[in-house]
């Protein structure tokens, strides 16, 4: 095959990875039917089994095409400011691409059925999928705040920080549920005005920008 007609391979399983995701995000697992797949994308249902064997590996494109973007988003905010700034960040990341981006709302809705696209790999918190993926980051990012001293010392307890990735993990319930990105924005900030003084050192909390990053 030549560069050309591997970069429209590329682009038509581009568009059955997209469309799919717009199937199972809208009816599940279940309700989706490659023939619809296939349609929406523009391509023969042959075709589309020239790509993926499967509506299972279809899924599984669906779920690791999702994980590569928030895995990606979080390098770029962790590289960019200090690991407790990252995870105010990337929370509103996170809300932002549910509320944009069909394959990222349909892998965390895959995330909620029971089915072979959630990989091989040993889940995080019991967890499968990007939802795993997405809490192991949070308590990463949270682990790098400490090791950086920027969470203030405890004696002992880990309360406020479990606090914190259970209020992240939540943070895909409103996304989906919330259509109005800016009172979902304000629901965030308050929510961190909230949690940073529990986490952080005494005349801490100013350091912290809690508002969506202008990009978002």
């Amino acid at each position: 095959m030549g560069r050309l007609g591997q970069e429209r391979s590329e682009r038509t399983r581009g568009r059955l990875v997209r469309e799919g995701a717009v199937r199972f995000d809208r009816s599940g697992y279940a309700g989706a039917t490659l023939a619809e797949i296939a349609s929406a994308a523009g391509v023969t249902k042959g075709a589309l089994y020239f790509h993926f064997s499967s509506k299972e590996e279809l899924a599984r494109a669906v779920v690791a095409h999702a994980e590569r973007a928030l895995r990606g988003a979080l390098g770029t905010l962790r590289a960019g400011s200090s690991p407790l700034q990252a995870l105010i960040d990337a929370g509103y990341w996170l809300v932002a691409a549910l509320h944009t981006d069909p394959v990222v709302r349909a892998a965390f809705r895959l995330g909620h059925e029971d089915g072979a696209w959630q990989g091989e790999g040993e889940p995080v918190a019991g967890v499968r999928g990007i939802q795993g993926v997405w809490a192991g980051a949070v308590r990463e990012l949270l682990a790098g705040a400490r090791r950086a001293g920027e969470l203030r010392g405890r004696s002992g307890g880990t309360g406020p920080e479990s606090l914190v990735v259970a209020a992240a993990c939540g943070l895909e319930v409103l996304g989906v549920a919330t259509r109005d990105r800016a009172d979902l924005h304000r629901r965030m900030e308050a929510l961190w005005e909230w949690l940073l003084p529990s986490l952080v050192p005494p005349g801490a909390v100013g350091s912290y920008r809690t508002a969506a990053p202008p990009a978002l």
